[in-house]
């Protein structure tokens, strides 16, 4: 029946995502935490014309700095980051989130995602990384971050690395 849900595994997410009617197996849908802020609003026109659904979850009714006819794509939603009965209850198959600023916020959202979400995908920042002692540098080989904002964005990359490693969620940092 067209409107049976199944679970699936998508080969572009690596892992199991939520259920899907037969049919849409290969469309992706995001959702994207913070999604009308700077990167968002380039991100997710991106994100539409490669195909995907998105979601775009966002405290306010605050539009996008840029206008694109993408948007008209998109399903908004306003509500905080900490809502991720929100978040589920748009049934994504990877979440992107642009917002997480402290370890305990991460973890929250990791913890509700977990087995239920193929793909979280972090914002990170440079400012996990201190001054450069040589150049290039090579991830991994930077000095150690010296102000409170680097430092949680560090702890919030290493804990998610660490989720991955054990076998839980997947997910990937973006410097």
């Amino acid at each position: 029946h067209a409107t049976d849900r199944v679970r699936h595994r998508h080969p572009r997410l690596g892992g199991c995502v939520g259920a899907r009617p037969h049919g849409e197996a290969d469309t992706v849908r995001v959702v994207v935490i913070g999604g009308t802020g700077h990167i968002g609003t380039f991100l997710i026109p991106r994100l539409v014309r490669a195909g995907h659904e998105v979601v775009s979850l966002s405290r306010g009714a605050t539009p996008p700095y840029v206008p694109a006819p993408e948007w008209s794509a998109v399903r908004q939603v306003v509500a905080d980051r900490e809502a991720a009965d929100i978040v589920l209850a748009h049934t994504p198959d990877a979440v992107v989130d642009l917002l997480a600023f402290t370890p305990d916020s991460a973890r929250s959202l990791v913890e509700a995602l977990r087995g239920r979400v193929g793909h979280l995908v972090h914002c990170g920042t440079l400012w996990r990384y201190g001054p450069s002692d040589r150049v290039p540098i090579r991830e991994g080989q930077g000095t150690p971050p010296f102000d409170e904002y680097g430092i949680l964005k560090a702890e919030i990359a290493e804990m998610l690395a660490a989720e991955t490693a054990a076998g839980g969620l997947v997910t990937t940092t973006v410097d």
